[in-house]
């Protein structure tokens, strides 16, 4: 006869008397329930192997689930535009370089009328400045039909006017606006420094892809959009011009002839 190690005995015998004390301390919270109505009624049971209900009442409320806390998710908050924030553009024009600038900006988009701030595309006009009037009108340029929603003295397109509107703060369209409106388009050129500095002829090639009366050097006669443009000569007339009614120096217009604009007419 083959003798069995006396440890593994204990072990199993241990083990025995810990799962009849398991189940006895477990029946104290479970009763049968053969219909099994009463447990399904309670929420809290099982089903054995063979089918009958085990109600599980006793021991759920000893040891009740753990409810899952779920966080509400956060709420996206919508900065809304302030018009009475300061914006990097919206100062008063106090500058001669560029009001004369802006004057020719008038000058060459054909808007330096009294009534410029009014004027849309084809010359029509709108009354309004309590918004860009959002209106397309269609004219002819060089025998081709070309339909235009540009307006105001700088002729803003819709689009444009909403995207500057809402950089500088603009809730309106008025006089005040238009000219904030076009010196952040200005700026947006990388060209303000040179208006200021009197780098009057980079800040017009930096500013022909805005304005396309503009030409981007001098002997350009297409401009950026291959339409009929004011020569450069003209426009650097009409700003010493513009700024000398304003009491400034003509000498403030400075020529750079290291300029890129001035070597593209030189073909460099």
């Amino acid at each position: 006869m083959q003798s069995r190690p006396l440890g593994g005995a204990l072990r199993k015998i241990k083990l025995s008397v810990f799962g009849l004390t398991t189940v006895a301390a477990l029946l104290n919270f479970v009763t049968f329930d053969p219909s099994g109505s009463s447990a399904q009624d309670a929420g809290c049971f099982m089903v054995t192997s063979s089918g009958k209900y085990l109600d599980l009442t006793g021991l759920c409320k000893k040891n009740p689930p753990v409810k899952r806390i779920v966080k509400p998710k956060p709420v996206a908050v919508i900065a809304k535009a302030n018009p009475s924030r300061q914006f990097s553009s919206n100062f008063p024009v106090s500058s001669n370089n560029l009001i004369a600038f802006l004057q020719v900006i008038r000058y060459a988009e054909g808007t330096a009328s009294s009534d410029g701030y009014r004027i849309q595309y084809t010359g029509a006009k709108f009354s309004s400045y309590g918004d860009h009037p959002r209106r397309v009108i269609c004219g002819g340029i060089r025998g081709r039909q070309v339909c235009s929603s540009a307006a105001g003295a700088y002729q803003f397109l819709e689009t444009t006017w909403d995207d500057v509107a809402g950089a500088i703060g603009a809730n309106d369209f008025s006089p005040d606006s238009q000219d904030r409106g076009a010196i952040e388009l200005i700026r947006r050129a990388k060209a303000l420094e040179d208006v200021e500095a009197g780098r009057i002829e980079e800040a017009i090639a930096k500013v022909a892809p805005v304005w396309a009366s503009f030409p981007r050097y001098r002997g350009d006669y297409n401009g950026y959009y291959r339409q009929s443009v004011v020569s450069m000569e003209e426009l650097l007339n009409e700003f010493s011009s513009k700024l000398s009614s304003l009491g400034g120096n003509s000498t403030q217009l400075v020529s750079n002839p290291n300029s890129r604009y001035i070597r593209m007419e030189r073909g460099g």
